[in-house]
């Protein structure tokens, strides 16, 4: 009985949970992983099944962008067993932040949904640093290809209630 048991599987001791995607496809996660988003564990927990498939309803949950979320998990988790300097951690999340503006803004969305706090305080961070980079809301408007719908005299007027923000002299 005793050899039994130190020979049970790790699938037993971390089962895998299914994720269906936006766009219907079905990723396999560890558990451990998957409860690291609040709004999983919810589900799990609200079912109490761990074998039925966790359906992720936000257009932001396609298979690419959860993948790439569960593989930010599954380094995490691997970094936190291990004890990872970190130096390392900060080198992988610049590495992992460093994606196509689509990417970052779906990644955010996607986080924000699944209420996971430290990479959705990752992502915003590289938005906010992109944003810093910029001088006036012309250069934002073009870093993030924002399209101007504003009348020129709507212009004038937040111009006019918000100098400050046209000043190219303030920091």
């Amino acid at each position: 009985r005793g050899a039994g048991q130190l020979g049970r599987s790790k699938m037993e001791e971390d089962p895998e949970v299914t994720l269906e995607t936006y766009d219907k496809h079905h990723i396999k996660v560890p558990k451990s992983i998957a409860t690291r988003s609040a709004i999983i564990n919810m589900m799990i927990e609200d079912t109490g099944d761990v074998n039925e498939v966790v359906p992720l309803a936000d257009k932001s949950c396609t298979m690419p962008i959860i993948q790439r979320v569960v593989d930010y998990l599954k380094k995490h988790s691997e970094f936190e067993s291990a004890g990872t300097d970190d130096e390392v951690v900060l080198a992988y999340d610049k590495e992992f932040q460093e994606q196509s503006d689509e990417i970052i803004f779906q990644t955010i969305l996607a986080a924000n949904f699944l209420d996971i706090k430290n990479l959705l305080e990752l992502m915003c961070k590289k938005v906010a640093d992109e944003i810093k980079k910029c001088k006036t809301p012309y250069d934002i408007r073009d870093r993030f290809n924002i399209r101007q719908d504003y009348t020129p005299e709507e212009v004038e007027e937040v111009k006019r209630a918000h100098p400050w923000i046209y000043d190219k002299n303030a920091k």
